[in-house]
């Protein structure tokens, strides 16, 4: 006789049962091409992978998933490059970030979205030249400018979702190693995506689904940081910047195209 299911116990799989062979390869393939450009640079994995997935998932259900894919491959990287992490700038970035984000959320209230996209991948558009042209500080900056640059990121993290711009700008203008910068964007953006996933967590977007996808694209997302990972160790640090500034610029103009696409299109 079987046995009477629970009705209180829920295990949904929505979003996964159309699934088909072809659309978990183009997203295992999206994720080890994001995890190998992270494990060099230590960002740019949702930048190659986001994107891809949101064509096979919906976004609700593909953008958790990579939060807790992106939390995975920091577990994973941190043992070794944990003693490189610039501790002093990263809490002050990260007090800065907490301080930001409600504002960004107030922002987003009063200005939309694309807007922000849009004005926020101009203006990374011209730190790249900028930073392409050998723009960089003498010396770390210091505690009021570290908040400032983490208060901005929270501001653009709540108004955009793109709270990483400020911070990349901030390590590659620095005269911290490659080591170092790449090290503690791994911490940072570890950070940022507990806090994005707590937030997904309370407004109940994280369910069976999110947690089944992720375990489906975790084998391609270790595979791919551990071969980014050793590429970085292969260049002994060099390159380090100019794919970088590379991965920057794609994201600059990705917001910018998203933007203007949508606001010419409205």
């Amino acid at each position: 006789m079987p046995l009477a299911r629970d009705p209180r116990v829920t295990f949904s799989l929505s979003g996964l049962d159309a699934l088909s062979a072809g659309g978990l390869a183009l997203a295992v393939a999206a994720v080890f091409a994001g995890a190998v450009l992270r494990g060099f640079t230590g960002f740019g994995f949702a930048l190659a992978a986001v994107p891809a997935l949101t064509l096979v998932f919906d976004p609700v259900l593909a953008v958790p998933a990579m939060l807790l894919l992106q939390m995975l491959a920091t577990f994973q990287s941190l043992p070794a490059a944990h003693r490189s992490i610039h501790w002093p700038a990263l809490a002050w970035l990260v007090a800065g970030a907490l301080v930001g984000m409600p504002a960004g959320t107030a922002l987003l209230a009063t200005l939309p979205a694309d807007i922000m996209r849009l004005l926020i991948g101009l203006v990374m558009l011209a730190a790249v030249a900028a930073l392409w042209r050998g723009l960089r500080f003498h010396h770390m900056p210091g505690v009021p400018a570290r908040l400032g640059v983490g208060a901005l990121s929270g501001v653009l993290s709540g108004a955009a979702a793109l709270p990483g711009p400020p911070v990349i700008v901030f390590f590659l203008a620095s005269p911290a190693s490659a080591a170092v910068s790449r090290a503690s964007l791994l911490a940072y953006f570890l950070f940022t995506a507990i806090g994005s996933l707590g937030f997904a967590l309370v407004s109940g977007l994280v369910g069976w689904a999110t947690l089944v996808l992720a375990l489906l694209l975790a084998p391609a997302l270790v595979l791919g940081n551990w071969v980014g990972e050793k590429l970085f160790q292969r260049a002994a640090g060099g390159g380090y910047r100019p794919v970088a500034l590379g991965v920057l610029l794609a994201i600059g103009l990705v917001a910018t195209g998203r933007a203007a696409w949508v606001l010419l299109a409205s």
